[in-house]
């Protein structure tokens, strides 16, 4: 679950020395908008698209290098970091360092998702409840017990703010599709459920059993 695990191995750093046409072809054959400028393990920066455009092609990219500190994170940090900082510094791409400093490679926004994609609660069998409620009432615990006790169990959480706004959104991965008795417990401890999500393949189910249902009552 850490930043190294989601480094990209396609995709390498330019050094000082290259050319802007080699830069720009690099760019465009990895699909990226920036990359890492790496001499002797070392981060000198980053060169993006922009700064390559109105370049000169038969010089380097050696003056075109931007030092982006917001756009080099510790392999060892949580991948959570990485997403953060792709939102935050707008980032083309992220280099991956140790904790001295040194390069260890390169991680994309499709590197992230891909990782993230290959995680159980995202591939597990189940459902998502969705919850607006005031942030202060949050309690991981109560939610839990609840749920406990309609033989489920909650696989993932994710929290988001609401704009200019005291409350949050929760976001709760289950490990079963028969959500009615839950949702009706929640709402019984007050919580407003705003919407329930299933997995694809039993939304399908589900839509095959209502025709089902309607040939039956036909005859």
């Amino acid at each position: 679950m850490i930043v190294e695990n989601c480094i990209d191995s396609s995709l390498f750093p330019l050094k000082s020395s290259d050319k802007v046409d080699f830069a720009i072809e690099t760019l465009l054959v990895m699909g990226v908008s920036a990359l890492p400028v790496v001499d002797d393990e070392q981060i000198l920066g980053f060169v993006d698209s922009s700064s390559l455009e109105n370049a000169t092609t038969k010089g380097n990219i050696k003056n075109l290098i931007k030092l982006n500190i917001g756009w080099m994170v510790n392999g060892q940090y949580h991948y959570d970091e990485a997403i953060k900082r792709f939102s935050e510094f707008n980032a083309g791409c992220l280099a991956v360092i140790d904790s001295e400093n040194a390069f260890k490679g390169i991680v994309s926004q499709k590197s992230v998702i891909n990782y993230l994609a290959q995680s159980y609660t995202l591939n597990a069998e189940g459902s998502v409840i969705c919850i607006e409620m005031i942030a202060r009432n949050y309690s991981l615990n109560e939610l839990n017990r609840i749920i406990e006790n309609e033989d489920a169990k909650i696989l993932g959480v994710s929290i988001f703010n609401i704009h200019e706004s005291s409350h949050i959104k929760v976001n709760l991965k289950l490990n079963t599709t028969f959500t009615d008795r839950i949702i009706l417990s929640l709402q019984r401890f007050g919580y407003e459920i705003t919407n329930t999500f299933y997995n694809q393949h039993d939304v399908s189910d589900y839509e095959e059993r209502y025709q089902s249902l309607l040939k039956y009552l036909e005859f």
